[in-house]
């Protein structure tokens, strides 16, 4: 299934690269952040729904042509995960997205169940598939109370141990209603990249920041951090991403899409210093324009308009762009794949 959904918005789509991006995009493209699910991934009678279009799977080759569509003409590849679900099968997950990652192309994290998990289960998983890291999240660590969830109940120390011993990355999807706002959480991240200097800690959707108000100030006391960085997945607004170029090194952000869902049509806005989704299609977490009055590109269309207008604001140089969307991320995972080999 190709997530694009139908010609019509795909051409739409390909029309916004073709008009306004096809002169920004670099020749190569890494993109950060992508979910990745074998063919029985989901619940039988529980599609996902992706920008509210049921997906049953989503698996490397189909990944692989929609990153051809996505980026025409682009060599790409993509650091990938599984479906941070607790309802479904954490495992087979793990298992496919490593056993099927070529270390060439698309590289493998490993989903983090700190209650199911166990120091030796991990070893043994990066062992055998080569996992770059670890893709922790809230759900898994307090399912019963998500919105709660803090970062050392994601990130048990038996896990970080193992993190900064070889030297991997932590795709951190930060927890609580606040997010970067949250005194706590910037607290607990702080003492992630202290304690546990050698793990490469990446903070998912720069830190969950999807509007200005929502960064403004919480990255003073980050910053300087050299194990800390930040990926662009689904987050829409330019100006959020132009406070994090000026605020800190570039070598630090990485391009992320959250494909995908990046790849459905909607839009993220921002309502009173608040977020949503607006969508052409009902989902649990957006608007819908139930009246069809808006044509819409893809979500990951958005996110690349806003890379763009911020890049021009910030004053990003061309090579300051190419590093953004490759160099950054594929020199991260390649660093670590040289170490870590699958048996």
């Amino acid at each position: 299934m190709n997530a694009w959904n139908t010609a019509v918005e795909r051409d739409a789509n390909l029309a916004v690269i073709s008009e306004e991006l096809e002169d920004f995009l670099p020749e190569k493209i890494f993109d950060a952040h992508v979910h990745i699910a074998p063919p029985d991934g989901f619940l039988p009678d529980r599609p996902f729904s992706c920008g509210g279009v049921p997906i049953t799977s989503y698996t490397y080759d189909e990944l692989s042509e929609d990153l051809r569509i996505a980026f025409p003409g682009r060599e790409t590849g993509a650091l990938c995960f599984g479906w941070p679900d607790p309802k479904l099968n954490t495992e087979r997950n793990n298992a496919y997205v490593g056993s099927a990652a070529d270390f060439k192309r698309f590289f493998p994290l490993r989903l983090l169940d700190p209650h199911r998990d166990s120091a030796e289960k991990v070893r043994a998983d990066i062992g055998r598939h080569g996992f770059l890291g670890l893709k922790p999240y809230p759900d898994y660590a307090r399912p019963s109370d998500v919105p709660n969830a803090e970062i050392p109940e994601m990130l048990p120390e038996w896990a970080m141990e193992i993190a900064h011993e070889l030297r991997l990355i932590v795709m951190l999807h930060i927890p609580r209603s606040k997010r970067l706002e949250d005194p706590l959480n910037r607290r607990q991240i702080r003492e992630l990249c202290t304690r546990w200097p050698g793990a490469k800690i990446i903070l998912a959707h720069v830190g969950r920041a999807y509007y200005l108000r929502g960064i403004t100030g919480f990255l003073d006391d980050l910053r300087e951090f050299p194990n800390l960085y930040f990926d662009l997945a689904m987050v829409q607004h330019w100006e959020v991403m132009a406070y994090l170029f000026r605020e800190v090194p570039i070598g630090k952000v990485l391009f992320g899409s959250d494909i995908p869902i990046a790849l459905a049509q909607g839009k993220a806005v921002e309502i009173n210093h608040q977020y949503t989704y607006v969508t052409p299609r009902p989902w649990s977490l957006a608007l819908c324009d139930e009246k069809g009055k808006l044509q819409f590109t893809s979500f990951l269309n958005e996110e690349l308009r806003a890379i763009r207008q911020a890049a021009t604001v910030a004053g990003l140089s061309r090579d300051d762009i190419a590093a953004l969307f490759h160099h950054n991320a594929k020199n991260l995972v390649m660093e670590v794949a040289s170490r870590i080999k699958p048996t």
